[in-house]
C-alpha cells in the first residue's frame, strides 16, 4: 500500500528522518472524541511515583521563575511541619530526582476567605505565572449554591471561610456540604494577586466589594509556560500570556477554554481576550467570555487541564485527568459514593495552543487500584534535552484513600 505524505509528514521527516505512522498499542477504555497521534506512539513510565518528603498538600500549580526556580502554589494541607492552610507557595530548585523543595510562604498573613463577598463561596489559589521577575497568582472560587442542597445560610457562610469547618458542621448539614465541597462547582476568578519579591509579600488582594474578575469558564486557570520568566514564547503568539481552564467543576468539566492577556496587563480585566474559534485557520479573539469557544471537549471527563510546550518536538502537550465517574449536581447517593475512587489520565499533542489534538496516552485507573491521582503538570524545565523524556508532577488521594500520594508527587517517563 502506498502511503501519502502530506504537509504533516514532511514536517515529521524534517524532525525525525523518514517518517511512517506509528503502530499504536494504545487501548482506549471508552470512546474518545480524538484520533490517535501520528507523532507519538505512547508514554511509558521509567520510574516509580515519588512523594517529596514532608509535603502534604495538593493541586500544585506551577510556573518557571526568572531565577530558574519552579514556583508552586498549592491548596489545602501543610508542608514540612508548617501550619495547615488552604494556600501555600513552594519553591523547587533542581530537576527531579535531584530537586529540593522549600516553603516560601504559607499565606498566613493573607486571609483570602475573610474577604469573600456575601455569597456561599469557597476560595483557593490556582494559576501562577512568572513574567520577568514578577509573580502573579489567581484566586478562584467554588460556588456552594446548589439548588438541591438545603442548609442554614448564615451558619455555612461563616464556616465556608474557615480552613477546616467540618468539626463544627451540624450533623444535618454534613451530607449536603460534603456533596457540595466534593462537586466544587466553578464560580470564577476572584482576582489576581502580585508579588515583586519572589513570593514574600503580595498586593492587589480582592476584598468583599471587588467585582468578579473572570467567570466560570475560566475559574480553573492554568497558565501556559515556556522559558524562565515567560521567555521563549513562540514569535507567532506575540507579547501575550496564555492560560486555559475547564468549566463546570474541578474534576468533571466538559470543555477547555483558552484566554490571553498582554504580559504588561494581567491585572486589567478589560485587557483579557478569549479564544472565539477559527476563521481560515486563524484564531479569533473575543472580549466577552460568553462568546468563548472551547479548544477541547470531552463531556464529563475534563478535570483541571494543563498544557506543556515541548520545544524539541515543537508540540503542545495537553494533559487531562478526571474522575472515572463524572461529578453531576443531581447525582443520586449510590453514584455519589463512587466518586473519587479512580481517575483517568489522557495526554494529547497538537501543533498549536488550540489543536488539532491527537491522543497518545490513556491510563485508567491512573495510580493503580490503590490511588486516585489528579492535576497532572509538566514543567517545561523538566523535559529532557531530547524532548522524548521528562518528569510529571501531580497529586492524589485527597479522599477515600490512605493518603500516600497526598503531597508533591513526581514520576519520570519517556515517549515512544
Amino acid at each position: 500500500m502506498t502511503q501519502k505524505t502530506g504537509w504533516m509528514g514532511l514536517v515529521l521527516i524534517g524532525l525525525f528522518g523518514n517518517f511512517s505512522a506509528p503502530d499504536h498499542d494504545l487501548k482506549l477504555h471508552r470512546p474518545l472524541p480524538y484520533p490517535r497521534s501520528q507523532l507519538i506512539r505512547g508514554l511509558e513510565w521509567t520510574g516509580s511515583p515519588h512523594k517529596y518528603p514532608g509535603t502534604g498538600s495538593d493541586m500544585h500549580w506551577f510556573t518557571w521563575g526568572i531565577d530558574d526556580a519552579i514556583y508552586i502554589v498549592d491548596d489545602d494541607g501543610a508542608n514540612f511541619g508548617g501550619p495547615a492552610n488552604y494556600a501555600h507557595l513552594l519553591k523547587i530548585t533542581g530537576i527531579p530526582p535531584r530537586h529540593r523543595v522549600e516553603t516560601v510562604t504559607d499565606f498566613m498573613e493573607y486571609d483570602f476567605r475573610a474577604h469573600i463577598p456575601r455569597k456561599l463561596l469557597r476560595r483557593y489559589v490556582d494559576g501562577i505565572v512568572a513574567v520577568d521577575s514578577v509573580l502573579y497568582v489567581c484566586l478562584y472560587d467554588y460556588d456552594w449554591n446548589l439548588p438541591a442542597k438545603v442548609y442554614d445560610f448564615e451558619d455555612v457562610y461563616a464556616k465556608a471561610k474557615v480552613f477546616n469547618p467540618w468539626p463544627t458542621v451540624a450533623k444535618q448539614h454534613v451530607e449536603a456540604l460534603s456533596f457540595i465541597d466534593s462537586y466544587s462547582k466553578h464560580a470564577g476568578i476572584a482576582g489576581i494577586i502580585r508579588s515583586r519579591d519572589f513570593g514574600k509579600t503580595w498586593d492587589n488582594l480582592p476584598d468583599a466589594q471587588s467585582p468578579p474578575f473572570l467567570g466560570p469558564k475560566f475559574a480553573g486557570m492554568s497558565f501556559i509556560s515556556w522559558g524562565a520568566g515567560y521567555r521563549g514564547v513562540p514569535p507567532e503568539l506575540g507579547d501575550y500570556v496564555y492560560g486555559i481552564s475547564n468549566d463546570s467543576n474541578w474534576e468533571s468539566g466538559d470543555h477547555v477554554f483558552l484566554a490571553r492577556v498582554h504580559r504588561d496587563s494581567l491585572m486589567e480585566r478589560n485587557a483579557w481576550q478569549f479564544f472565539g474559534g477559527l476563521t481560515r485557520n486563524k484564531p479569533v479573539w473575543v472580549r466577552n467570555e460568553e462568546n468563548a469557544r472551547p479548544i477541547f471537549s470531552d463531556p464529563g471527563h475534563v478535570g483541571h487541564p494543563t498544557i506543556s510546550y515541548n520545544p524539541v518536538l515543537k508540540r503542545y502537550i495537553l494533559l487531562i485527568a478526571s474522575d472515572t465517574v463524572p461529578h453531576r449536581e443531581n447525582a443520586p447517593p449510590d453514584e455519589r459514593k463512587r466518586w473519587d475512587y479512580a481517575s483517568e489520565l489522557q495526554l494529547y499533542e497538537g501543533p498549536t495552543l488550540f489543536g488539532p489534538w491527537r491522543i497518545f496516552h490513556n491510563e485508567v485507573p491512573w495510580g493503580g487500584a490503590d490511588h486516585t491521582c489528579y492535576l497532572p503538570q509538566l514543567p517545561v524545565k523538566w523535559w529532557g534535552r531530547d524532548g522524548r523524556s521528562g518528569t510529571l508532577m501531580f497529586a492524589g488521594d485527597y479522599v477515600n484513600r490512605n493518603g500516600e500520594y497526598y503531597g508533591l508527587m513526581t514520576q519520570s517517563f519517556s515517549l515512544k
